[in-house]
């Protein structure tokens, strides 16, 4: 079920939606705690790879640089921060990864832009313009973040209750 969540998050960046306002930074959480070991990366930086290669060069009609990979690469942080959450999982550390993913998201993906010296000058203030040109994104990554987050995380909670309660009354039969 978790690849699943993880799939329909990226699809959702196919349908119309508020500028990143999206689930992927909490189905990268939610995957990262949920999918087997071996798969926490692969699978959603993949998926996020194609849907990037799609929407970059056949919806925008542009071309995607070196400084793509550095975006995947934040993509698998913010899953290695869901793979935190499995030996950690409370609504506080949840909450916490739910501002940490985007967080990192941010800082390294604006490193990334600024590093790629095609946008800001490779000085200093040329970093700090980066990073304020870009709070507008933060703000409505990290708001999404933690809505869906809560939404994908609270829903396998109330099923894992529910199926732990149906298969515990079952056994006592």
């Amino acid at each position: 079920m978790s690849y699943l969540v993880v799939l329909v998050a990226v699809l959702t960046r196919f349908i119309p939606h508020m500028p990143d306002f999206s689930p992927v930074f909490a189905a990268l959480l939610f995957g990262g705690a949920q999918l087997k070991r071996r798969d926490v990366i692969w699978y959603p930086v993949a998926l996020l790879a194609v849907s990037d290669f799609v929407l970059t060069t056949w919806v925008y009609r542009m071309r995607m640089g070196w400084g793509q990979n550095i975006i995947w690469l934040a993509f698998a942080v913010v899953a290695l921060v869901g793979y935190w959450l499995r030996k950690h999982e409370s609504v506080g550390s949840v909450g916490f990864a739910a501002l940490a993913g985007p967080t990192v998201f941010f800082v390294v993906s604006n490193f990334g832009a600024w590093l790629n010296g095609h946008m800001y000058p490779a000085t200093w203030d040329g970093l700090v313009k980066c990073y304020v040109a870009a709070l507008p994104f933060y703000r409505n990554s990290l708001l999404a973040t933690v809505v869906y987050t809560a939404v994908l995380f609270g829903a396998n909670e109330i099923y894992c209750r529910r199926h732990d309660g149906i298969a515990t009354a079952a056994h006592a039969h």
